[in-house]
């Protein structure tokens, strides 16, 4: 019967008359209701159509994460690292460069200006418009993300490691845990 219910809540999505003006608003209210659901302390920009939340790294460092409509897309972005020191520039690149590459969603960027760096994960409205469970998938996958670039950087800003090493400490990470996801499936 939920399977029905989803099946035709989709149908009906899909077929609203201007649908394009229809769906961020859709969407925009489904993402104030993910949030509502949790205690987190959040704040929402209305005119803007975006929600700040700020989340806890590893490392008891605060990360800011922002997630909103725009320009017909549903966005995530993370700021995962402030104020480098100016002598790392070089490898604060290098680093963003290596994640770029590796990464299947999103990108990095870096402000100079600010010294700060931001992982942004842009998709279509359309999804998240048709798959209300896709705002939840997107944001555990983008806080995850975030959460492993501010590792990174971690290493690099605050015990000096070479980015090619990072990386290479990265990825041997993992294929750990996707080997102890395998061992502990039937």
């Amino acid at each position: 019967m939920n399977k029905l219910i989803v099946y035709f809540r989709i149908l009906y999505r899909f077929l609203l008359k201007d649908i394009e003006s229809k769906q961020e608003n859709v969407v925009w209210k489904e993402l104030k209701k993910f949030f509502a659901k949790f205690n987190w302390k959040y704040g929402i920009y209305e005119q803007d159509k975006c929600i700040e939340v700020w989340f806890y790294s590893q490392y008891d460092k605060s990360i800011r994460y922002r997630y909103g409509i725009y320009d017909k897309c549903f966005y995530s972005q993370a700021n995962v690292w402030e104020n480098f020191p100016i002598e790392l520039t070089s490898d604060v690149f290098i680093l963003a460069q290596h994640f770029n590459n590796l990464l299947s969603n999103g990108r990095m960027t870096v402000d100079i200006e600010s010294r700060s760096v931001s992982y942004l994960l842009k998709d279509n409205i359309l999804l998240p418009y048709l798959y209300k469970a896709i705002i939840e998938i997107r944001i555990d996958s983008h806080v995850n993300t975030a959460q492993e670039i501010n590792w990174a950087f971690q290493k690099l800003v605050e015990e000096n490691e070479a980015p090619a090493i990072i990386i290479a400490d990265l990825l041997k990470k993992k294929s750990e845990e996707e080997k102890q996801s395998k061992a502990g499936q039937p």
